[in-house]
C-alpha cells in the first residue's frame, strides 16, 4: 500500500480499534453538561437511531466543522451554498469555469442523514470556441459510525447525475453517473498540546457509470487531509470560531488513458461565524501536481444551520 493510503488507513482505524474513543484534554476535565451519549461501532445497532439529532460540542476543544474540500464527518441540519471561479485554465478549449451549488442536509437522528444537492456550471470557451453550461444534482446519505468527545467517523455515499449540458474535453457527451462512497473522520489534537487544532480526513473511490469514449477513466481515488486552527471562541460577535485551515486534496486516476495521473491541490482558507448559525468560508485552490489545468480557483461558501 502507498504511504499516503497507509497513513489515512491508520487515522481511520484509530477511533475504531480504540473502542471509538480517543480522549482530549477537554475530556480529562469535568464533563460538559448535556453531552450526548457516545456512538461507536460496538453499539451501532442499539444507540443513536432513536435519539434526536444533535451536534456535539466540547468546550475547550477544537470544533468539529465542515470545510471546503474534505468530506464532512458528522451529521448536519443546514442550507449550504458554494461557488467557485476557476481562472487561467491551461486548456485549448476553456478559458474559465464558474460553478454554483446549493444543498439542504437533514439529520434524521444521530445515526443517519440525507442531503439533496443541485448545481450549475458554466464552461467559458477560448475566443472562437463554443461555451457550454448545464445543471446536475446529487443525493447523499451519511451514516455516523463513531461520535465521541474528540473523535468522529462517518460513511458517506454520494450519487451525482450527469450534466449533459457541459461536454467534457475530448468527449462527445456527458451521460455518466458518479458514485462516490467515502469514509470521513476528525480528530481533536488538543490532547497533544495543540489547543483547538483539528485534523480532518476523507478517502473514497469514485466510479463513473454510463456511455463514454475509449480511453476515458471509469474509476479514481479521492482523498483529503486538512488541518484547522480555531482562534476565537464561538460567542465572539461577528467573529465567532474564527478558523484558518489548510487542505491537501488529490484525485488519482485508476484507469483510462491517464491511469496513475494525480490532480493535487493545496487550499489555504478561513471560516468564521458571522452571527449565530450563519457561517462564511473562503479559500484558494493552488495546484501542486504537474501538469495542471489552472493556476488558481477562488472559493466562497455560506452555511445556514437550523
Amino acid at each position: 500500500m502507498k504511504p499516503y493510503l497507509t497513513a489515512l488507513f491508520l487515522l481511520i482505524c484509530v477511533p475504531v480499534f480504540a473502542g471509538g474513543h480517543w480522549a482530549t484534554a477537554a475530556e480529562t476535565q469535568s464533563p460538559a453538561p448535556d453531552q450526548p451519549s457516545n456512538l461507536t461501532l460496538s453499539n451501532f445497532f442499539t444507540e443513536g437511531w432513536n435519539q434526536e439529532w444533535t451536534h456535539r460540542y466540547t468546550p475547550g476543544g477544537a470544533p468539529d466543522m465542515a470545510l471546503l474540500h474534505v468530506t464532512t464527518n458528522f451529521l448536519e441540519r443546514e442550507f449550504r451554498f458554494d461557488s467557485y471561479q476557476q481562472r487561467n485554465l491551461r486548456s485549448d478549449s476553456n478559458r474559465s469555469v464558474d460553478f454554483v451549488d446549493a444543498l439542504v442536509a437533514y439529520g434524521l437522528n444521530r445515526r443517519f442523514m440525507l442531503e439533496v444537492v443541485s448545481n450549475y456550471v458554466w464552461k467559458n470557451a477560448q475566443p472562437g470556441g463554443t461555451s457550454s453550461d448545464g445543471a446536475s444534482g446529487a443525493l447523499v446519505g451519511r451514516v455516523q459510525l463513531v461520535d465521541v468527545p474528540g473523535s468522529s467517523l462517518a460513511f458517506n455515499l454520494k450519487v451525482t447525475s450527469p450534466n449533459e449540458g457541459v461536454v467534457p474535453s475530448g468527449t462527445a457527451n456527458n451521460k455518466e453517473t458518479t458514485f462516490f462512497p467515502a469514509l470521513a473522520g476528525w480528530q481533536d489534537l488538543t490532547c497533544y498540546g495543540l489547543k483547538r487544532v483539528g485534523l480532518y480526513y476523507s478517502i473514497g473511490p469514485e466510479t463513473y457509470v454510463g456511455p463514454s469514449n475509449a480511453g476515458q477513466k471509469h474509476n479514481d481515488l479521492v482523498y483529503d487531509v486538512s488541518v484547522a486552527k480555531t482562534w476565537t471562541e464561538p460567542n465572539v460577535p461577528c467573529f465567532g470560531n474564527f478558523t484558518t485551515f489548510v487542505e491537501l486534496y488529490n484525485t488519482t486516476n485508476l484507469d483510462g488513458t491517464d491511469n496513475g495521473d494525480n490532480a493535487a491541490n493545496v487550499t489555504p482558507g478561513f471560516r468564521v461565524t458571522l452571527f449565530p448559525k450563519n457561517i462564511l468560508m473562503g479559500g484558494i485552490d493552488l495546484p501542486v501536481s504537474s501538469p495542471n489545468d489552472f493556476r488558481a480557483t477562488y472559493r466562497l461558501t455560506y452555511i445556514i444551520n437550523f
